[in-house]
């Protein structure tokens, strides 16, 4: 006989919502005791909720397990150290601080906002990695995510390998030059979702990143170039061709525009970039004593993008046409690394690259996941393979230099009790062998 309480005893399955929520908290857990290994668990569960966020703990935790190696003494994340150690004897009001930016030339502004706040209370080097951790990696582990989540099926393994370079093409060590670096992942979160599915917001988001540093003001016009302009496939296939073989920007009308239509202090901060011996010493190469592989590891991922495009352009047009969003993230990838191969002949100005294959790797990644392999494709696929992992083997080991062991095998505990005398990777490789 059946009583009103018979569904007490009734099995139900846990839905998927609350297996994601269980799991997060078990990954949490885990973070705990070894970051590293929630983080391969993140990406094992990349259709979970909280993958990305374990992400972004770790590149705080990164941040402050930082090392600053011997091969970092000349990088930028020196100076930012030394400018809070400094800040931090000085007694500073809000009127103060206006006038410290304002005497200290730097066009962007949020740099110098996170030195005079954290200076307040801290002169901590692991502290001030630690915030550039927390904003970078907020970025970082959204724009991975936006990829991950638009994948079908089981992942491919170029498609995998495509994903790690995309991480790698700007990777979190990359926080010790914080401002470039940071201005460049939140270009590409505002710019994916805004081409891909049409957030207006995301244009605004872009556009902040000149916010962050000033050189940004040369991806956000070409974006608003874009705008303008509108899917040209044709033509932008055309001018990226070009650019390819023809990538030396005219010095003498480039300077020309700068110090007719520029700010002042634009033109300041651009000088010593666009200085004529500087330039030209640059375009002869000053890279004679370098080992080849670091030479080469920028080309090999450069002309594997490069080729991945052409092959999309050449047989994927039919299926652009029919998908806007597809066709707006091709068209910008093809005029922004047309301007990116341009301004490659200026010093740092292979720095846009790197932008250009993020924005590259995003259309490209998809494209190859989500479609059936041509045979075009797939001899490429094969013959790019090589060139992606000399790529992602150089990058890995650029990242010793601030990779701490506490980084990789430490946890938050660890970390408090070696905080501020964490030795990079590399140097104990140095010291062992």
């Amino acid at each position: 006989m059946k009583t009103k309480d018979h569904k007490l005893f009734e099995w139900s399955a846990p839905n998927a919502q609350d297996v994601d929520e269980k799991s997060g908290y078990y990954a949490a857990m885990i973070f705990l005791v070894w970051p590293l290994l929630a983080v391969v668990s993140a990406f094992w569960n990349h259709n979970s909720k909280w993958g990305k966020n374990i992400l972004w703990a770790f590149i705080a935790f990164y941040g402050f397990t930082f090392a600053i190696g011997a091969e970092s003494q000349g990088s930028d994340i020196v100076g930012y150290v030394a400018q809070v150690e400094r800040l931090h004897t000085v007694e500073m009001t809000m009127t103060g601080a206006l006038e410290y930016y304002q005497q200290s030339g730097e066009i962007d502004i949020l740099r110098t906002v996170i030195a005079v706040v954290l200076s307040r209370f801290t002169d901590s080097q692991a502290v001030l990695t630690l915030v550039y951790g927390i904003i970078f990696g907020f970025f970082f582990s959204r724009n991975v995510w936006f990829i991950l989540d638009r994948l079908k099926g089981s992942i491919k393994p170029i498609s995998l390998l495509l994903i790690v370079c995309f991480t790698l093409t700007v990777p979190i060590w990359n926080i010790t030059t914080f401002r470039m670096w940071t201005a460049a992942h939140i270009f590409i979160y505002g710019l994916l979702p805004f081409l891909f599915e049409g957030r207006r917001s995301g244009l605004w988001i872009a556009a902040m990143a000149i916010l962050v540093h000033y050189s940004f003001m040369v991806p956000v016009g070409v974006l608003f170039a874009y705008l303008f302009l509108g899917n040209r496939l044709m033509v932008y296939f055309i001018f990226f061709l070009t650019t390819f073989f023809i990538s030396e920007i005219d010095l003498t009308a480039f300077n020309n525009l700068i110090e007719n239509y520029a700010p002042e202090v634009v033109q300041e901060r651009t000088s010593a970039y666009r200085s004529e011996h500087k330039v030209e010493t640059h375009r002869e190469g000053g890279n004679e004593n370098r080992v080849w592989y670091a030479s080469w590891y920028g080309r090999a991922i450069k002309w594997s993008v490069m080729g991945f495009l052409g092959l999309l352009f050449l047989k994927g047009r039919d299926f652009f046409d029919k998908n806007r969003g597809w066709a707006n993230m091709m068209s910008f990838a093809l005029l922004f690394y047309g301007v990116a191969n341009l301004f490659s002949s200026l010093p740092s100005g292979e720095r846009f690259t790197a932008v250009a294959n993020m924005s590259a790797l995003a259309i490209i990644i998809l494209y190859v996941q989500n479609r059936e392999h041509e045979v075009f494709l797939k001899r490429f696929i094969i013959a790019a393979t090589p060139a992606l992992l000399l790529f992602v083997v150089v990058s890995v080991r650029k990242g010793l230099y601030s990779m701490s062991a506490t980084a990789l095998l430490g946890n938050p505990v660890i970390a408090l009790l070696t905080s501020g005398e964490n030795i990079s990777l590399n140097d104990v490789l140095k010291m062992v062998l």
